[in-house]
């Protein structure tokens, strides 16, 4: 008996599991906002400050995925299910993906950057959190005094009064 009620709910795991997961079909993608940066899926391309990159769409569909989260951590297991449709991927196809939106990100004046969660995931966040050691800027700061502490590299901590 108890054999036939862990069949019975191995598929609900799996589908509790595959609920959360929205495979990234780039077409059907809008154009998204990160700061400055804008990401269009549907043409696989980047854009921050007039300049331009374009990417693979493995890539792309990973960029999406890490955006949808919102500041949120993405596992592997995620990243699998919604841009390689659950397939068995290895470790270094995810790796891979990530330190090309790395190297992106430096071509594009750190218009973004990806935090890697040890034995958890990843985490993408927008240029003005990454300058801030991964906390968001204070509340009721000017936009574009966020974007010039960021451009400068500098902590908003050490700014506050």
């Amino acid at each position: 008996m108890s054999v036939q009620t862990h069949i019975l709910a191995t598929p609900s795991v799996r589908f509790r599991r595959e609920e959360h997961a929205f495979i990234v079909e780039l077409a059907r993608e809008a154009d998204i906002r990160l700061g400055a940066l804008l990401v269009r899926p549907s043409r696989r391309d980047v854009v921050v400050r007039g300049r331009r990159e374009r990417l693979e769409p493995r890539v792309m569909q990973v960029l999406v995925a890490l955006v949808r989260a919102n500041g949120g951590v993405v596992s592997r297991d995620e990243l699998i299910d919604s841009c390689w449709g659950g397939r068995i991927v290895g470790e270094d196809a995810i790796y891979r993906c990530i330190v090309r939106l790395r190297r992106i990100a430096e071509m594009l004046d750190g218009a973004f950057c990806i935090e890697t969660i040890a034995r958890v995931g990843y985490r993408l966040m927008r240029a003005d959190v990454c300058a801030n050691g991964g906390e968001p800027p204070p509340r009721g700061w000017p936009r574009r005094l966020v974007d010039a502490v960021a451009r400068l590299g500098g902590r908003f901590q050490s700014l506050r009064p």
